[in-house]
């Protein structure tokens, strides 16, 4: 019974304190990340034919950070989390090749979002790593993805990845 009764005050107390935080609005760019917030299919050929893939957004820390999941579940499963700094929007990505390269905004305008690899990955320039992304949102419910590897200390354009909401 006392675990149930300090679980409920707990509760209340969450409860209160939640209500008196403010909602994190945070830049544009966040912003529009935020409003990606759901599932979202496509597919993407990186040579071999074309390999459908799934992306969930969901958006966490009291609306201060987005986490995209690209393809939940499997073995190809990453992670890249969103977030504003000192009011600019940055990302770290947790990639399938074992790094984390972390990336700041370069450009934005109302429909496309760009960040570029910062040193503060500590990614040596000869190991292979995304250096940079570019979201191209078309519509509420259409994006693409285009996403820049970096192999041996030269940057190429990988395949680009259309996704659309599901509903």
């Amino acid at each position: 019974m006392r675990t149930m009764v300090a679980l409920s005050l707990c509760l209340l107390a969450t409860n209160a304190l939640a209500e008196e935080m403010p909602k994190h609005e945070g830049s544009d760019e966040l912003k529009l990340i935020k409003g990606l917030a759901g599932t979202w299919t496509g597919e993407v050929d990186h040579g071999q034919g074309p390999e459908a893939v799934t992306v969930v957004y969901r958006v966490t820390g009291g609306g201060s950070a987005v986490v995209e999941t690209f393809n939940p579940d499997t073995p190809m499963e990453m992670v890249t989390v969103y977030h504003d700094r000192d009011g600019k929007l940055e990302m770290t990505h947790y990639c399938m090749l074992g790094n984390q390269p972390h990336m700041k905004l370069t450009d934005s305008s109302e429909n496309s979002v760009s960040l570029e690899l910062t040193e503060k990955s500590g990614i040596k320039k000869n190991e292979m790593h995304m250096s940079a992304l570019t979201i191209e949102f078309e519509s509420a419910d259409k994006i693409k993805q285009k996403w820049t590897l970096n192999r041996g200390g030269d940057p190429s354009e990988s395949p680009t990845i259309e996704l659309t909401r599901k509903p």
